[in-house]
């Protein structure tokens, strides 16, 4: 059956090519063939029916001067097919009629690539231009994949998933430092030449893993949220009421952060993950997640940063998931609100690059010394201060500051909850030295981030758990750490203050050597979600977070410490 599809489809492309109004044809036809197949066969009719019920909608085909348009329309389990373009929810513009016909012999994953090349332009909800290349994907998959595995044999890329590979040692001599720098207190060779990575075990197994895993994406997030959603409204709540959208935000955020399950990874001496993979893909259908659905069938073929995924979740995705956010997402409140302005033209248009920065917090640094300082609940206590200070504050600050709360309430409940699996772990763990590591994060979890930190372990886990907590939030686009050093350094201090013999104190280098190696490994913990485009774009860029080191205080002086070297070391950076 496919390969009649394909035929109709393909044949004879450069002669419908010469003839505009025989590539009317060949289009109206192709699309018919389309219409044909989702009204005959359950196969492919069960992709336009979601939990909600049937997904209505057309897409209009057209070339920029008009010689060809068609439009294809789903309407309660049955499509339809009808000349010209107009009245759609989502129209694509062709350059041409070699760039329409295109469409149907290029793989989902090079779609976009035709906005980029101004190629097409797509006027409409982009949601539902990812619906209709899945439908496309479902007819054609196997071609697509076939499409896919040659590309990537062109290019001689190598497979992930090796695990016999590993990493190789070859012992070096290294230079120790011959004078330390003004504000290193502790180190007595601040270049770290007595270490090398194989001192560190773990570091090498949690590195192994990270360059033989396949990424795997995770419907934890988009799953737990939109059944929230489902169960509590969107626009309106149970009662018929409208939801003030900050306190709905943060009431579902909330139950996530209460409902995610707590991970801790196996050896590790950071709590908390971003997925419930070893390394996973993080969903935002609300923002930029839907983006990927048209490729949702081949991507773990593409050549460039593939993805599994769980059949299950493919489906739950495409049933249940992303229909819900056809007109719920970031993109179609703004085209609603403001009448698709100037600024969201120039974004669908993909100008000078791809990006989701529109649909993201980005680039943006937290205010971490605050947190290890006063912890979530010191923070609460200063917006219920101004809560109550502030008379005059509108209902919109009130409902802000409110939502704030909720929000830090439920980031401690996640921590509690890694506590309590840390706890449980240490039960049943019959290796001593792990037992005592599970229960020292147990103590550790059900203290920060609710409370200010007072050792280094505290600081750093209190930054992940919140650090995992802000990507539960929102698209993953270049949040930085900022200066981990200044702000750890009395951390580091005041557990060295405590160690009383020279052993004491190198051994507690060794260890927290070990422990920003950790946290360096949590931060390679999860990939964020690119359609294939943006593998071209950004070179294969994964999740960016940015640590800065050194420089100098705001005061103008030398700001280089014990922790400049522990974080930069040549070990933690292999």
């Amino acid at each position: 059956m496919k390969k009649s599809i394909e035929r109709v489809v393909f044949v004879d492309k450069k002669e419908l090519i010469n003839n505009k109004y025989v590539a009317g044809v060949g289009i109206r036809a192709a699309l018919g063939m389309m219409a044909f197949c989702f009204n005959r066969f359950e196969q492919y009719k069960k992709y336009l029916r979601s939990k909600d019920g049937w997904i209505n909608f057309s897409a209009g085909l057209m070339t920029e001067n008009n010689s060809v348009a068609a439009t294809i329309t789903f309407k309660d389990g049955k499509a339809s097919v009808r000349s010209g373009a107009e009245n759609t929810e989502v129209l694509l513009i062709f350059e041409n009629e070699e760039v329409l016909l295109s469409l149907a012999t290029v793989p989902p994953n090079e779609v976009n690539n035709l906005i980029l090349k101004n190629k097409l332009v797509v006027k409409g909800n982009f949601v539902y231009l990812s619906f209709f290349n899945l439908l496309m994907s479902v007819l054609l998959k196997d071609k697509q994949i076939k499409q896919l595995k040659e590309q990537k044999e062109k290019m001689s890329l190598p497979s992930l998933g090796d695990k016999t590979k590993s990493i190789n040692f070859r012992k070096k001599e290294y230079l120790k430092a011959t004078e330390r720098d003004k504000f290193v207190k502790y180190l007595t060779d601040q270049n770290l030449s007595d270490y090398s990575l194989e001192d560190f075990p773990r570091l090498v197994k949690f590195l192994n893993i990270h360059y033989t895993e396949k990424p795997t994406v995770c419907i934890e997030r988009p799953s737990i949220l939109t059944d929230w959603f489902r169960e509590n409204g969107f626009e309106y709540k149970k009662d018929g009421t409208p939801w003030v959208a900050e306190l709905r935000q943060a009431h579902a955020y909330k139950h996530l952060m209460e409902n995610r399950k707590p991970i801790i990874r196996k050896d590790d001496l950071i709590a908390g993950t971003s997925t419930t993979k070893e390394i996973g893909v993080i969903m935002y259908p609300d923002a930029c997640g839907p983006l990927i659905w048209g490729e949702i069938l081949t991507f773990h073929e593409r050549h460039l940063n593939p993805y599994d995924i769980d059949p299950n979740d493919v489906w739950k995705l495409t049933n249940e998931i992303f229909p819900f956010y056809f007109k719920r997402n970031v993109r179609e409140w703004v085209r609603s609100a403001y009448d698709r302005p100037i600024c969201q033209q120039l974004d669908e248009r993909y100008a000078v690059n791809f990006l989701w920065k529109s649909v993201a917090i980005s680039h943006t640094i937290l205010d971490y010394p605050k947190l290890l300082r006063l912890g979530l609940q010191g923070i609460i206590k200063e917006i219920k201060s101004e809560l109550k200070l502030d008379k005059e504050a509108n209902q919109q600050k009130k409902d802000t500051l409110n939502a704030m709360i909720l929000c830090c309430e439920g980031i401690i409940a996640y921590a509690h909850n890694l506590s309590k699996q840390a706890a449980k772990e240490a039960e049943k763990e019959t290796d001593p030295k792990r037992k005592a590591e599970l229960l020292k994060l147990a103590e550790i979890c059900k203290k920060v981030p609710e409370n200010p930190c007072t050792t280094l372990d505290e600081a750093l886990n209190a930054i992940w758990i919140h650090w995992v907590a802000v990507h539960m939030e929102s698209t993953n686009a270049g949040f930085s750490l900022g200066r981990m050093d200044q702000w750890l350094q009395p951390y580091f201090e005041a557990d060295m203050k405590k160690m009383l013999t020279d052993e004491d104190k190198e051994e507690y280098i060794k260890h927290a050597i070990e422990m920003v190696g950790c946290f360096y490994m949590r931060c390679t913990d999860h990939l964020p979600m690119v359609p294939d485009i943006g593998n071209y774009l950004f070179g294969g860029s994964s999740s960016d977070q940015a640590i800065t080191l050194g420089g100098v205080t705001p005061e103008g002086e030398d700001a280089v410490n014990d922790m400049t070297y522990i974080y930069s070391s040549r070990l933690l950076k292999s």
